[in-house]
């Protein structure tokens, strides 16, 4: 039992023709569906899945021309390769009409039947590869659905617990504001404060999840304004010391990706080091278009400056004991090609670690 596996429309008003293309491109696992008119042309495309159309220019009534124009007009029909075949001249004037319409080459008459059977072949590939792009398409949107459903229980499951935080200290503050120290009320007021960038932070990684695609949302950001926004809320100790060098500059960015990005990279600059003064530069270079992060820890073993990008990749313990996800560089590097700029770490550089961002667009 053969399978269809494509459906060719036919259109020509002369039932000859019709027999001779057909017999060129009759092959067992292909329907060829012939019809004398444009109008008969169209019904036909609202019963049947077509993979090919080929139309002849001169017809009564209808010609190809129309034809084509009322079938790039319709969602359904949009975008199926058509082909014209033609015995008018092939001066450019027909030939620059018939492709501002839409239709994507010629036959020209009297065929040649190999060169109209490999024309066909190849446009029926093509028509295989858009649909498994739509199929994937397709996947893409429901795996996106279910990852907006995911994002929106995390965002949920971690501000109750951050709503639940800034109401018991509020609490307390309000019972036991005359017995609170000045020391206290400080401590009480980094809570609340650590909570509350925690919590936007949730909220802007949920609105990125949801709104940003691509390389959309870009703006002009102060590289300085971001830095000092994700240093406040990383909140470093007296041995963490970091010097920020020719960031007064803006540059083309996500604001809520490029703060991850430096996030990640602070983070484990700092969760990393093993001196007892955490040392953390970042600087800009205006020629280069590009920011370094430098610290003085250990840096990453060589052999291995490309694996840390990968996802769940991680090189064990810090030097404080506690151990990564394996999911903090790969996330950076997914930002940075969403902005179109590159991340990596200079294995060049001995006295430390330095990752660089580079290809930034200056605004």
């Amino acid at each position: 039992m053969n399978t269809i596996k494509h459906k060719l429309l036919l259109i020509d008003d002369q039932p000859a023709n019709l027999i001779a293309l057909k017999s060129i491109l009759e092959k067992h696992d292909r329907e060829i569906i012939t019809c004398n008119s444009g109008n008969e042309g169209l019904q036909i495309l609202l019963k049947e899945k077509i993979s090919l159309i080929l139309v002849d220019v001169q017809m009564p009534e209808m010609d190809g021309y129309e034809f084509v124009e009322i079938t790039k007009q319709h969602p359904t029909t949009a975008n199926i390769p058509t082909i014209f075949v033609t015995a008018i001249s092939d001066e450019a004037k027909y030939i620059n009409k018939a492709y501002d319409l839409g239709a994507i080459d010629f036959l020209f008459k009297p065929l040649v039947t190999e060169i109209t059977r490999k024309k066909v072949e190849s446009f029926l590939k093509i028509w295989d590869y858009d649909q498994e792009l739509q199929k994937l398409n397709e996947k893409l949107v429901a795996k996106n659905g279910e990852l907006e459903q995911f994002a929106n229980i995390i965002a949920h499951d971690l501000k109750t617990p951050l709503n639940n935080i800034k109401s018991l200290v509020e609490f307390i503050e309000e019972e036991h504001l005359l017995d609170l120290k000045e020391e206290a009320t400080e401590l009480f007021d980094m809570v609340k404060s650590s909570a509350m960038s925690m919590s936007k932070l949730i909220d802007d990684l949920l609105f990125y999840s949801k709104n940003v695609e691509n390389n959309e949302g870009k703006e002009a950001i102060s590289i300085l304004n971001e830095v000092n926004a994700v240093i406040k809320l990383l909140n470093p100790n007296n041995n963490i010391r970091i010097a920020k060098e020719n960031l007064n500059h803006k540059i083309n960015f996500q604001s809520v990706a490029f703060k991850q990005i430096i996030q990640n990279l602070l983070s484990n600059a700092i969760k990393y080091n093993d001196k007892a003064i955490t040392e953390i530069t970042i600087s800009y270079n205006e020629e280069l278009k590009q920011i370094a992060i430098r610290d003085n820890g250990p840096g990453i073993p060589e052999g291995q400056a490309e694996k840390i990008f990968q996802m769940f990749y991680t090189l064990g313990k810090s030097s404080r004991g506690d151990s990564g996800t394996g999911i903090g560089l790969n996330l950076v590097r997914k930002l940075a090609d969403r902005n179109e700029v590159k991340v990596y770490y200079n294995s060049q550089f001995k006295d430390g670690s330095e990752f660089v961002i580079s290809e930034l667009q200056t605004a």
